[in-house]
């Protein structure tokens, strides 16, 4: 394992916002004819933010997300290059569970709908940011640092962002 950088050459996409990877997944799956070849993996990282790894047959891509109210997020994400065998087992641990994302875009009522069967393990998606991705992970977690930061310089955002943070501190029964 170590840190390995995916896709050796592979052209680097940089950070982009959620909505702007969404789009481009979308454009990818809509042009692939190996649907069931694609999978996703998510699990929380140790700040409770969720890592979401989104493969095809080829490629595979990061979203990094934090719920900042009850239906909202904020997310960054990158290409991170080029998927081989041992990804594709790691991709696969985990339990299967639903997963749904709904992406705003720039068009007025326009939105980007992903649903499906997941993998959840946050130890994978560890596992991936830590031993495989490390450098563009620490990149992406920087972006949402700031803009976390930059949100909560407006006080409507920062009230929300605490709510949420208080709803997922709770314990469920």
């Amino acid at each position: 394992m170590g840190n390995y950088t995916f896709g050796g050459n592979a052209k680097e996409m940089g950070i982009k916002s959620s909505a702007e990877i969404t789009r481009i997944l979308k454009e990818k799956w809509d042009k692939n004819k190996d649907k069931k070849d694609w999978s996703v993996l998510t699990g929380r990282n140790p700040k409770g933010r969720y890592d979401m790894f989104i493969s095809s047959p080829e490629r595979m891509w990061q979203l990094k997300i934090e719920q900042t109210g009850s239906n909202e997020a904020i997310g960054f994400g990158l290409e991170v290059g080029k998927i081989d065998d041992e990804l594709k087992e790691l991709m696969a641990i985990g339990a299967p569970v639903p997963f749904g994302l709904i992406s705003p875009q720039k068009k007025p009522d326009l939105a980007i709908i992903m649903a499906g069967i997941q993998q959840y393990s946050s130890d994978s998606a560890y596992t991936l940011c830590k031993e495989y991705i490390s450098e563009k992970q620490a990149k992406l977690d920087d972006k949402l640092d700031m803009e976390i930061e930059r949100m909560s310089s407006d006080p409507i955002s920062r009230r929300r962002y605490k709510e949420q943070k208080e709803r997922e501190s709770k314990s469920y029964l």
